[in-house]
């Protein structure tokens, strides 16, 4: 990721619109490695259904202990002055976010230059993978990381970073460290060690039948 100077936010929220966000994880991407990560779990806009806390792993007693996501916005308005978002499908992490705040305030555009009010653009490693490796079964999060064999490598980056009992599937800090190890694992990749920023959004968007001509 040598050509890449800006940080990159690997973005995870778990909740929904109706719930609104009861986790967040954002993890640092600076210079091709994993740096730091913001997380916490946030007080529900109503009762987390107990379908949900299941899911989760959160449950109101809990997560009524915590500020709301409201309170906590502010940060990746922060985060977006200096970098751009990355998530696995990420239109769910951008819609939950503009529920939240429509739009920061006036950020640089490092892709399009200038400056505009958006959250966008995206890096998604969902759409990555599934254009630079279409014979893959699945896209799914999960399914990605054990086809790359990077299991080892989130485990262990879970112990570091990912608050106690929150280090399994579907916690927003361990589901956010596996896309960001997806994404630092294909830009270094064999023939991919000088992508741009603007080449991740480009494929994280494009049709996966143009991902023969990658370069």
């Amino acid at each position: 990721m040598k050509n890449i100077n800006i940080p990159i936010f690997a973005i995870d929220f778990e909740g929904s619109r109706k719930i609104g966000v009861v986790e967040y994880a954002a993890v640092a991407i600076l210079n091709g490695e994993i740096a730091d990560m913001k997380t916490s779990i946030c007080a529900p806009k109503i009762k987390i259904p107990q379908r949900d806390a299941d899911f989760f792993g959160i449950n109101n007693a809990e997560a009524a202990r915590h500020k709301p996501f409201s309170a906590r916005v502010c940060e990746f308005c922060d985060m977006r002055k200096s970098g751009i978002f990355a998530a696995h499908n990420a239109a769910v992490e951008d819609s939950l976010l503009r529920d939240a705040l429509p739009s920061p305030s006036i950020v640089p555009n490092f892709i399009g230059g200038g400056n505009n009010a958006d959250w966008s653009p995206w890096i998604d490693s969902c759409a990555l993978v599934k254009n630079i490796f279409p014979s893959l079964a699945s896209a799914k999060l999960s399914a990605a990381i054990d086809a790359f064999g990077l299991k080892p490598q989130l485990d262990s980056l879970a112990e570091k970073f990912c608050p106690p009992n929150r280090k399994v599937w579907h916690c927003a800090p361990y589901d956010a460290l596996a896309c960001a190890i997806i994404i630092t694992h294909i830009c270094g990749l064999d023939g991919f060690e000088s992508v741009t920023a603007d080449w991740l959004v480009k494929y994280s968007s494009a049709k996966s039948e143009n991902s023969a001509n990658l370069f």
